[in-house]
């Protein structure tokens, strides 16, 4: 997939702004504070409905504005569409000028964002890994977008229940609640352990056996996992949640981890973190283009304080026909096309 054309209006403190891509490697530089990040948070936006940020929605509304508008023309294996973002009083995405579904757009822009604040996050958060593990399965099948906003809806009555409100708990009710986690649960955790073990494969093509991610459910025994195991589990630690008014195991609190040579990537270096977790990167970019027949498009923020020139130029060299885009405060000519921004 590759976007040909992007145009930004009110969002954060870009107005009027249009930009055409290049299929291959793209720069935007300029001075600090000059909305760099801003353009390919506006990619991200388009293609996950959120920032890459801790912002709510309002928040990225050029100051005094009343809201955004967002558009890309993309062009992927289906042939060339329209993707926007209109935040008035709601937010509203429409594909080809039609209202879409979040799932529904990530069929045809899929951005992978990539940054030097990122890989503290990822590697010391456990939250910040699930979420991206979460959006590499959503980038090879839409459909488990479904499953996880069904899940966390779920979840969200339950913990409601839970908090009581100075009210008896309804065991009835919140059996009830549990079922319907067990099932939706059951699938998140099925599908996290099946691309777990696609990565690593990938990874271990790549890069040898030395690199390799680990997945821990959080369920309470190390019984062969299915529905009604979860179930089960559930059942056992009413008490305990109870006392607590809040859920306390299930694909919520499951942990990752990404480990060399079994060693947690933790106690590595700053240095050895960003290479190994662009190693990571690197492998899933490759599933993706097995089961997609494409590419994603590889959004990198301020990529010369998160790779040295090696990995720049093995990221620039190893995917010629992925579409790249980058910031920075300089330009660099290996990059086909560089866009300057000044700033206001």
């Amino acid at each position: 997939m590759v976007v040909k054309k992007l145009e930004i209006n009110g969002f954060r403190n870009l107005n009027g702004f249009a930009v055409d891509l290049a299929a291959g490697k793209n720069l935007i530089f300029g001075a600090n504070g000059s909305g760099k990040t801003s353009v390919i948070e506006a990619l991200y936006f388009l293609g996950f409905g959120k920032s890459f940020l801790a912002v709510q929605r309002r928040e990225l509304v050029c100051f005094g504005g009343d809201g955004f508008y967002l558009s890309a023309e993309v062009t992927d294996k289906s042939g060339e569409n329209t993707v926007t973002a209109c935040l008035e009083k709601g937010l509203a995405l429409e594909l080809n000028g039609e209202r879409s579904f979040l799932a529904q757009v990530g069929r045809h822009l899929y951005p992978l964002f990539f940054s030097h604040f990122l890989y503290s996050q990822v590697i010391d958060g456990a939250p910040h890994l699930r979420k991206l593990i979460d959006r590499f399965i959503y980038g090879l099948s839409s459909l488990y977008l479904h499953d996880v906003l069904r899940y966390n809806d779920a979840l969200k009555q339950k913990n409601h229940l839970l908090k009581n409100l100075g009210r008896p708990i309804n065991n009835s009710e919140l059996q009830g609640w549990n079922r319907l986690l067990a099932e939706t649960g059951s699938k998140l955790v099925k599908k996290r352990m099946a691309f777990t073990n696609q990565l690593n494969g990938a990874m271990g093509e790549a890069f040898s056996d030395s690199l390799s991610l680990r997945y821990d459910p959080a369920l309470l025994s190390g019984r062969p996992f299915s529905e009604t195991t979860l179930l089960e589990d559930l059942d056992r630690a009413r008490a305990a949640e109870i006392r607590s008014r809040r859920s306390l195991i299930g694909p919520q609190r499951d942990r990752f981890e990404v480990t060399v040579n079994g060693r947690k990537l933790q106690l590595f270096s700053s240095g050895e973190k960003k290479k190994y977790l662009l190693m990571l990167y690197m492998a899933y970019i490759d599933l993706f283009r097995r089961a997609r027949g494409e590419y994603p498009v590889l959004l990198l923020d301020d990529y010369d304080a998160v790779m040295d020139e090696r990995n720049l130029e093995f990221v620039l060299g190893h995917f010629p026909a992925m579409q790249v885009v980058a910031t920075s405060v300089e330009a660099d000519e290996r990059f086909e096309r560089c866009f300057e921004l000044k700033k206001e």
